[in-house]
């Protein structure tokens, strides 16, 4: 994945007025599994991100490799899941990072949505997509396979719950590679949130 970014300002996204008690575990959850599918997407995702927080200047919130790992780890349901919190600084860093790898995704993210449709429509072999439908459902197994080694055991979601939620990613990522997309992406996370 070719990045070439210029580091631009932050842009001014605030907990709601309704979260009382610091950012929820929904949303710390969320902001994870996007991430998750990212790595799913892309095999060298994770090294992308570390030069994005470079590229991004967002070093002061994300000094290091290590700090990256514990704000993965708040989102409870991980095998190591840290008892903290993601503060607004370190959440919206999140965002920027994922808001700009998915604007580099954004055609992969379209064949692959296209693809499912048109498996729920039963065309794959009449348009001759099977090649399509095998780079969804490695998409697919590689979440999964993440899911399974880094969140907690045993999982809540079973084998078929894990393959929707990757797909729902799928949606919410090409959500946020447009214009706007960490507004889009901002709102969302605390769109029903929940503590």
């Amino acid at each position: 994945m070719q990045l070439n970014i210029s580091a631009s300002e932050t842009l001014d996204l605030k907990f709601p007025p309704s979260i009382a008690k610091g950012c929820p575990r929904s949303v710390r959850m969320d902001i994870d599994h996007l991430l998750l599918a990212i790595e799913a997407l892309d095999l060298e995702a994770v090294e992308v991100m570390m030069v994005l927080i470079d590229q991004l200047d967002l070093g002061k919130t994300i000094p290091n490799r290590v700090a990256f790992w514990r704000l993965r780890n708040t989102n409870p349901l991980r095998r190591n899941y840290q008892r903290a919190g993601l503060s607004c600084d370190e959440l919206k860093s999140l965002v920027k990072i994922v808001c700009t790898i998915a604007q580099r995704l954004d055609t992969g993210l379209r064949l692959l949505l296209s693809t499912h449709q048109q498996m729920l429509e039963g065309k794959i072999e009449s348009l001759g997509l099977q090649q399509n439908q095998a780079f969804l459902e490695n998409y697919i197994d590689r979440f999964r396979s993440l899911y399974v080694s880094r969140m907690r055991s045993p999982s809540p979601l079973s084998s078929e719950d894990i393959r929707e939620l990757a797909l729902q990613l799928l949606t919410r990522l090409l959500l946020c590679s447009g214009v706007a997309g960490e507004y889009r992406l901002w709102n969302s996370l605390f769109d029903g949130a929940v503590d």
